[in-house]
């Protein structure tokens, strides 16, 4: 404990302005994966050396490798800074990448012209149940950033950005078909399903991944089952990442976790892949 108080205080305060003051950016290179994840503060830098990972979402990406072809189009609705649609970028035909926020923008701008990418679409909008303008609740953490004032980290600023239904987004690039869509949206992945109805009606989604973190859903009044509820009523199936069926049924005793909407949630658990790592 001492020690940790130790980096916490001062060897962590120490590299992270050392790092703010270089001109050097630095990253970590997951080469199996084909992750690259910019570092900025000395508190990731440490995280990345003892777990072993570039970043949080490699348990999973493991896991939903088998699901992802060459020919496919993925949908990354919250894209934060471009770690994840990169990896999907390297796997599929088109990648869309939705992120509001300015700075997670250019920095996914900036990773495609670094990597020369030439097959992601960025979108500077929000995904949402109706075409709109609302605040941003911009959080500490650039992956915290949400349209509620959620309960993940202080809101430091709110910005207005525009919010487009995946209905209308899918018609406005003319994509008929997503193959997999993966939502990372803090709280508001029911939002996000309630705008693309007609998609997942007609199921002209394919797949479709999304986290639910109970304290995040309590501190905007919303719960497991209202973001899971879309999904049933458009005749989808959900499985946890291990290939475990949810119910109907079972969404209020939800566990906090990464889960997958498929058409036949059997078939979709034998074609999982497997990782080192245990899912968060």
């Amino acid at each position: 404990m001492p020690g940790r108080f130790f980096n916490h205080y001062i060897i962590y305060p120490l590299l992270d302005k050392k790092m703010a003051n270089s001109k050097l950016d630095l990253y970590v290179h997951d080469q199996e994966r084909g992750l690259l994840r910019e570092l900025t503060t000395a508190e990731r830098v440490n995280w990345s050396l003892e777990s072993g990972k570039a970043c949080d979402a490699v348990p999973w990406l493991d896991r939903i490798t088998p699901l992802i072809g060459k020919n496919d189009t993925v949908f990354d609705v919250g894209a934060n800074i471009g770690v994840v649609c990169h990896w999907f970028a390297d796997r599929c035909a088109v990648v869309h990448a939705f992120e509001p926020h300015p700075g997670n923008f250019n920095t996914i701008k900036n990773q495609i012209d670094l990597r020369n990418m030439t097959n992601i679409s960025l979108h500077s909008t929000a995904v949402g149940k109706e075409n709109t303008t609302m605040k941003l609740h911009v959080k500490g953490f650039h992956g915290h950033h949400s349209l509620g004032d959620v309960d993940n980290s202080p809101t430091i600023e709110h910005i207005d950005v525009d919010v487009k239904r995946l209905d209308a987004l899918a018609k406005e690039l003319e994509v008929n078909h997503i193959n997999f869509l993966k939502i990372d949206v803090e709280g508001f992945e029911v939002d996000v399903l309630l705008g693309a109805q007609e998609l997942l009606a007609n199921k002209q989604i394919d797949y479709v991944l999304f986290e639910l973190q109970d304290s995040i859903l309590h501190s905007i009044n919303r719960t497991s089952r209202q973001a899971l509820q879309p999904l049933f009523d458009a005749g989808y199936e959900i499985i946890d990442l291990h290939g475990k069926l949810v119910g109907a049924n079972d969404s209020e005793q939800i566990v906090n976790g990464d889960y997958l909407a498929c058409i036949d949630g059997a078939e979709t658990a034998k074609k999982l892949g497997s990782s080192p790592f245990e899912l968060i």
